[in-house]
């Protein structure tokens, strides 16, 4: 070992007060002038390999403090992946799932539904590209006959041809598929049950195929069990579909319901069709149909590989999820490089002390990359501890009823449908790896570069950091706080319109209303008479029952009311089919206004008096009046329903056939019937008894108590049995859950971005916090001096202060452009906010700017306590 080196150690550790490591270096060179790396080794008095060992205890106590915050960082990644794997990444659960398709209907290019099975029949016989098409669908239906349950219940039961199954490559495991005979009304009286329903629910009997079941009062015979490889997003329902019977209607195949698109499609491609040749081919097919049907006119149709719509309306809140918290990656990212950087430059005498003692370069480097890849993979065990207890938390409370219902249409459903598995580890594997190595590297790599005799002849107890490592220190610390505000401007905006939606005024009260769902089924109630008897006796009785103020038997009620209907205003002729004007409709009984506490502005409500064979009467709000009656006296004046002539009729949007001219009766102020986010529509009620042709077996009852409406349940309940014992009652729920379901997604998106934007700023305040903590510790003898020569409190105060302000400016500079250029990704989630409004980004600003003051004034007060004449002499 060079005689150089040597001196500068014993140079070093004299400085350190360390007389037994003179007294041996001496004692050695006297008897060996050249001494070997392991003779230097072997006579390293104790007190130096505990030096070493303390300096190793150091840094271990802090990279572990720094787990907690990659944890966090990791499990945030993990728990976003999650969601995002489920719903856009995981490959669906059939045989050569890319070839399935969806096909939708589109006017301007814009989906307006799916085509109806009159339409998906004529492409099936004209299209090249596809092995098949079919259009599904599902209803709410009261079942019957299960084993062991002596009561109806309301299930969702799907609507499917045979081929449906066959797309799929949906094998039964006991029976066998419909048949098309048995797609044929008249011969559907045949179901398919789920292997779950099948052992849940008739415990795996093995003579299952010699059973029936009571659908709505008929009896079908079970004819096969399918595996359970259906998600539930692909029916967009509330509850999962177990039971399946043949999509066949009387009057399915009549040319009155070509214009239908509110049913479900799905197709397979055959083997080397790409989806733009069968795009184009049913493009061509749908231009056909247009020029032969009128109701197709101005009607395309388009194809979507299936497992693109598998997200749904939360796709959207996906990406910006998934841009968020890749935001709190490269944050915590940043702040490691920041971490190891400082820690690196701090232990340049422990280094030099390594490599006197004969460690070398490559040696050093694999020890700094060892420490950051521990702490990767202890972030990494942590994050997926912390995922896992995020979904069991979640699956936990969402099973208590306490959360609003989770179907993987939505975002809550798509996390709790999300189980976690090999893919997720993996994933939280791969970016700790990815951390590890790309933000590990670089300070390792500099740390491990050691100059033994500058670093051992430099004075004090604190090691020195180059100006190139601070500016890269600062430059980490600018772009946390940035990524740190845009991620605090989102959450705020967001927090911002949320409050917003949940002050509107819904144009009702909302409190004391419990709502439920019955289906009258046709077999035991053919016509809309028998109907309006079973209705108006049913809401007689719960009117009676103790604590009922008032109940409604309806179809629809707020904030969505989502059914339309075509009509024309005497007097004003309407030549295209486009101009038809279009109202949001319900029908419901005379005591449906009152119960929901929507007030008459003006004329009357409806009345008993208004039977099925006065005059129609209807009401509307003021919107239908602004848009379509031009602010008029709308009392008295008439609407004729359905198109005019020369107009296809759309089915259900005709007013049931209905004839006869309806005469407004009153007015009701604007009230939600577009969703919470959007103004009201025009509306339009009529008496379901005066509407025969719309007067249907699916009925909603709205019920207003004096206490708790879920306490009268039982009793509503039993109303209905003696009423009618094959009727349950379904969807039972408060209109404060209801309408807590309406944001579920948003609230569920705010919470997430706020956690997110918590933690980036967290990270962010340490990392301003450790390069001014740092800077002080560098420049503990300038400060010494500047206070020696008589700078103030104030002034070292400053001189402190001014680094973390300067980081923050830049930052915020730099976020709020940052967040500008991103609004776009926010405004379709914002109601009444701009996502450049001003007061929430200076205030995100100001918020982070004070933190980061704040995480600057400690250190800035550890300076203004510098003792100068004892560093001073310690230097």
């Amino acid at each position: 070992m060079c005689s150089h080196l040597k001196t500068a150690v014993l140079r070093w550790v004299q400085q350190h007060d360390l007389d037994e490591e003179i007294a041996a270096r001496r004692a050695l060179l006297a008897r060996d002038p050249s001494p070997s790396v392991e003779q230097w080794l072997a006579h390293t008095p104790r007190r130096t390999l505990d030096l070493l060992a303390s300096f190793q205890y150091t840094v271990i106590q802090e990279l572990l403090g720094h787990v907690r915050l990659s944890a966090a960082e990791i499990g945030a990644n993990a728990v976003i992946f999650r969601m995002v794997d489920a719903a856009l990444l995981r490959p669906l659960p059939f045989p050569e799932p890319d070839r399935l398709v969806r096909i939708w209907s589109t006017q301007n290019g814009t989906p307006v539904g799916v085509p109806s099975a009159l339409d998906m029949r004529d492409f099936a016989a004209g299209a090249r590209s596809f092995e098949g098409l079919v259009v599904y669908d599902h209803w709410r239906k009261n079942v019957s006959g299960i084993r062991g349950s002596s009561q109806a219940e309301e299930m969702v039961v799907g609507l499917v041809p045979g081929s449906y199954f066959s797309l799929l490559r949906i094998h039964p495991i006991a029976g066998r598929l419909f048949s098309e005979r048995e797609n044929v009304y008249g011969n559907h009286y045949v179901t398919i049950i789920s292997s779950r329903f099948w052992h849940e629910r008739f415990g795996g009997d093995s003579g299952i195929l010699s059973k029936t079941l009571r659908i709505n009062g008929e009896t079908y015979s079970i004819v096969g069990v399918v595996p359970d490889a259906i998600p539930g997003w692909m029916d967009e329902t509330t509850a999962p579909v177990r039971i399946w019977t043949p999509f066949a209607f009387a009057d399915m195949w009549s040319e009155a319901g070509r214009g239908g698109r509110d049913n479900s499609s799905l197709a397979r491609l055959k083997p080397g069709v790409s989806y733009e040749k069968a795009g184009a081919e049913i493009a061509t097919l749908a231009a056909g149909l247009a020029q032969e049907h009128a109701v197709d006119r101005g009607v395309g149709a388009v194809v979507e590989p299936l497992a693109d719509t598998r997200a749904g309306p939360v796709r959207p809140i996906l990406i910006m999820l998934s841009a968020a918290v890749g935001m709190v990656l490269v944050i915590a990212c940043a702040n490691l490089a920041s971490l190891l950087v400082a820690r690196n430059s701090a232990r340049s005498r422990e280094m030099a002390i390594r490599a006197a003692l004969g460690a070398g370069r490559t040696r050093l480097l694999r020890q700094l990359l060892l420490e950051a890849l521990l702490l990767a993979l202890a972030g990494c065990i942590a994050g997926l501890g912390l995922a896992s207890a995020a979904g069991l938390t979640l699956a936990r409370v969402s099973g208590s009823g306490s959360l609003p219902y989770t179907n993987e249409s939505n975002l809550l459903g798509q996390f709790s449908s999300a189980a976690p598995d090999l893919r997720i580890v993996l994933f939280a594997l791969s970016i700790s790896l990815i951390t590890a190595a790309l933000f590990g590297f670089a300070p390792a790599f500099t740390g491990s570069r050691v100059s033994l005799s500058d670093t051992l002849k430099e004075g004090g107890r604190n090691g020195t950091i180059s100006l190139g490592r601070q500016r890269f220190r600062r430059v980490l610390v600018v772009a946390e706080i940035a990524l740190s505000l845009v991620l605090v401007c989102g959450a705020g905006l967001l927090t911002q319109a949320m409050a917003r939606l949940l002050r509107q005024d819904p144009g009702f009260r909302r409190d004391h209303l419990l709502l439920a769902h019955i289906y009258v089924p046709p077999a035991l109630y053919p016509d809309a008479d028998s109907i309006s008897r079973f209705c108006d006796a049913f809401g007689g009785r719960v009117r009676a029952l103790p604590g009922v103020m008032d109940a409604s038997v309806a179809t629809g009620y707020p904030p969505v009311i989502g059914w339309q209907q075509m009509f024309t205003i005497p007097g004003r002729p309407v030549l295209r089919a486009a101009d038809v004007p279009l109202t949001r409709f319900a029908a419901v009984d005379d005591r449906y206004l009152n119960t929901l506490g929507i007030p008459i502005l003006s004329g009357r409500d409806f009345a008993p008096a208004d039977t099925a064979a006065s005059q129609p009467v209807a009401i509307v709000n003021q919107e239908f009046v602004r848009q379509f009656l031009s602010n008029q006296d709308p009392i008295g004046r008439q609407i004729h329903p359905g198109p005019p002539p020369g107009v296809a009729a759309i089915p259900l949007q005709n007013f049931g056939s209905s004839s006869r001219n309806i005469t407004i009766a009153g007015v009701v102020r604007n009230f939600m019937n577009n969703g919470m986010a959007l103004p009201p529509a025009p509306q339009i009620f009529t008496l379901f008894r005066q509407m025969p042709g719309l007067n249907f077996g699916f009925k909603d009852i709205v019920v207003r108590t004096a206490t708790d409406p879920e306490s009268i349940v039982p009793a509503l309940a039993r109303e209905l049995k003696l009423l009618d014992a094959d009727i349950p009652l379904g969807e039972i729920r408060t209109m404060e859950t209801h309408m807590a379901n309406q944001t579920a997604d948003t609230r569920f998106t705010t919470l997430l971005l706020g956690l997110f934007a918590g933690l980036g700023t967290i990270l962010a305040v340490i990392g301003a916090y450790g390069v001014i903590a740092y800077l002080v510790a560098q420049r503990r003898q300038e400060i010494g001096v500047r206070m020696a020569l008589g700078a103030s409190s104030g002034d070292i105060l400053w001189l402190v202060l001014r680094n973390g302000l300067f980081m923050g400016f830049a930052g915020v500079s730099l976020g709020l452009a940052g967040a500008m250029a991103g609004r776009g990704l926010l405004n379709r989630f914002l109601v009444g906010v701009s996502g450049s409004d001003p007061s929430a980004l200076v205030g995100a600003a100001a918020l982070l700017l004070l933190v980061i003051a704040l995480a600057s004034a400690i250190p800035a007060k550890r300076a203004m306590q510098i003792d100068p004449v004892r560093t001073l002499r310690n230097e």
